[in-house]
C-alpha cells in the first residue's frame, strides 16, 4: 500500500487539499497502529486526524463517540456531503431504524458509526463490535470523560472495560481542545489507552481577544451586554448563560434590540424547536445565538467573531472551549467575560442540584480566581492552566490594557 497515496486520497474526499504539520504526525501514529490522543484549540482540525485513517482502513468499520445528539448530526451531515458512509445512533430513533443502522454498519455499507458513551456500553452494542472488524474507537470531546463522567454520564467511565472485551483489540484515538498534562494522563487510563502517542498543540490563537468586566448587579451587567454587543457584533455572536432561565431573560432582552436576529437554545427547549433555532443560526439566517454550554461544542463555526459570557462558566474548561468559537477562521475576535459575585454563588447550586464532584468544585474556584485576577495577562494564565507558556503578554486582553496605561 502507498500510504502516502492512501491518505492524500482520503484527505481529498473530505475536501482537504493539504494537511497541517499538527494533523500528519497523529495521523501517522494511527495508521501505524499506535493508540493516540490529541489537545488542540478549536479549528485546528481534529476531525481529519480520525477520519484519514478511518478512510484509508474503509474495509474496517470506525465508531465514533461524542457527548452529543446535535455534535453527531453536524458530524454525519458533513460526512455524508462527501459521498462517505457515516451513520448516527441513538435514543431518538426507532427501533426499526436502529436495527437498520446497524445492519448497514455490519455490511459495510456505513464505515463510521457516530453513538453515545450509553449507546457504546449496551450489551446489544457489544454483541454487534464483537461481529465485525472494528479497526478503530474514537472518544470525541474526550475532556467530558473527567468533566462529566465522575458526575452524571458515567457511561464514560466504562469505555475503556468495554473495548477490553473485544477478541480484536482496536486502537484508541481520542480528542478535544482542553486538558491538562494530568487531564491527559488520566483519561488514557480511563480509556485503556495502550502507551498512547500524546500531542499537545499550541492552544493560543493571537487574533482572539480577551475581555473581562466585573459587574456589581443584573442591571450593570444587561447594560454591558448590549454595548459589547454594539460595539463588537458583526457577522454572528454567542452569549453563554449558566441557566435556561438566564437565557430566556438575556434572549428577550437582546431581541427588543435586534429584532428578528436573536435566536436561543438550551435543552429545556423541544428538541424540534432547538434543532430549528441551532439550523437558523449556523445558517446565517440568525446573527446572534443565546445559548447553555452545550451549545457549539465541535460545530464549525467559522463565522463567529464575538463570544460573550453573560455568567462567569463553571470552569476555565468551559471556558476556553466556549470562547475558542469566536475567530475560528482567522479573523480578528472577541471573548468577553461578564460575571458578579451572584454568579459564584449560582455555579455552587447549579453543582450540587446536579451531581457535586470534588473535581467540579475545585475547576469552579480556579475559575473565580481567574475572574478576581487583575494582574496577569489572561491568555497566560489560559495558558498556564492548561501547560503551556507564552513567553510575552498578549498585550490585548483587559488586564494587559489596564497594565499599559498604569505606566
Amino acid at each position: 500500500m502507498d500510504m502516502r497515496r492512501e491518505i492524500k486520497q482520503a484527505a481529498n474526499i473530505t475536501g482537504i487539499d493539504k494537511l497541517r504539520k499538527s494533523q500528519v504526525k497523529p495521523i501517522n501514529d494511527i495508521l501505524e497502529g499506535r493508540d493516540t490522543m490529541v489537545v488542540a484549540r478549536p479549528s485546528a482540525g481534529k476531525s481529519a486526524i480520525y477520519q484519514i485513517p478511518a478512510l484509508v482502513h474503509g474495509e474496517e468499520r470506525t465508531i465514533v463517540i461524542e457527548p452529543l445528539l446535535s455534535l453527531m448530526h453536524d458530524q454525519v451531515r458533513k460526512l455524508r456531503e462527501h459521498g462517505v458512509g457515516a451513520a448516527r445512533l441513538d435514543s431518538t430513533m426507532k427501533k426499526s431504524e436502529q436495527r437498520k443502522c446497524l445492519q448497514k454498519f455490519i455490511s459495510g455499507e456505513v464505515q463510521m458509526l457516530f453513538v453515545t458513551p450509553e449507546q457504546f456500553g449496551k450489551e446489544e452494542f457489544l454483541c454487534m463490535m464483537k461481529a465485525v472488524a472494528v479497526y478503530m474507537v474514537v472518544v470525541d470531546e474526550c475532556h467530558a470523560v473527567l468533566d462529566w463522567g465522575y458526575s452524571f454520564r458515567d457511561a464514560y467511565l466504562n469505555i475503556g472495560q468495554v473495548i477490553d472485551e473485544l477478541e480484536a483489540r482496536p486502537i484508541i484515538t481520542a480528542l478535544t481542545a482542553t486538558a491538562t498534562e494530568n487531564d491527559m494522563a488520566e483519561i488514557a487510563q480511563c480509556l485503556h489507552m495502550q502507551n498512547p502517542a500524546l500531542y499537545r498543540n499550541d492552544l493560543y490563537n493571537p487574533k482572539l481577544v480577551y475581555i473581562k468586566h466585573h459587574a456589581v448587579n443584573r442591571e450593570e451587567k444587561r447594560k454591558l451586554l448590549c454595548k459589547y454587543l454594539s460595539k463588537y457584533h458583526a457577522n454572528s455572536s454567542i452569549v453563554y448563560c449558566n441557566t435556561r432561565k438566564a437565557v430566556e431573560a438575556v434572549y428577550k432582552l437582546l431581541d427588543k434590540k435586534y429584532s428578528g436576529q436573536v435566536t436561543m437554545s438550551h435543552a429545556g427547549l423541544k428538541s424540534i424547536t432547538r434543532t430549528a433555532n441551532e439550523s437558523e443560526f449556523l445558517s446565517g439566517k440568525k446573527t446572534i445565538m443565546v445559548a447553555t454550554s452545550a451549545f457549539g461544542m465541535g460545530i464549525d463555526l467559522d463565522s463567529a467573531d464575538l463570544v460573550i459570557h453573560f455568567n462567569m462558566p463553571l470552569s476555565l474548561t468551559d471556558y476556553i472551549q466556549q470562547s475558542g468559537r469566536a475567530g475560528r477562521n482567522g479573523q480578528k475576535a472577541h471573548a468577553v467575560l461578564l460575571y458578579s459575585d451572584e454568579d459564584y454563588y449560582t455555579n455552587l447550586a447549579i453543582l450540587h442540584d446536579g451531581h457535586p464532584t470534588l473535581r467540579g468544585m475545585e475547576q469552579l474556584d480556579i475559575m473565580k480566581e481567574f475572574c478576581d485576577d487583575n494582574e496577569h495577562c489572561m491568555a497566560q494564565l489560559l495558558l498556564e492552566h492548561f501547560g503551556q507558556k507564552m513567553k510575552k503578554s498578549c498585550k490585548h486582553c483587559t488586564v494587559c490594557q489596564k497594565n499599559r496605561r498604569k505606566k
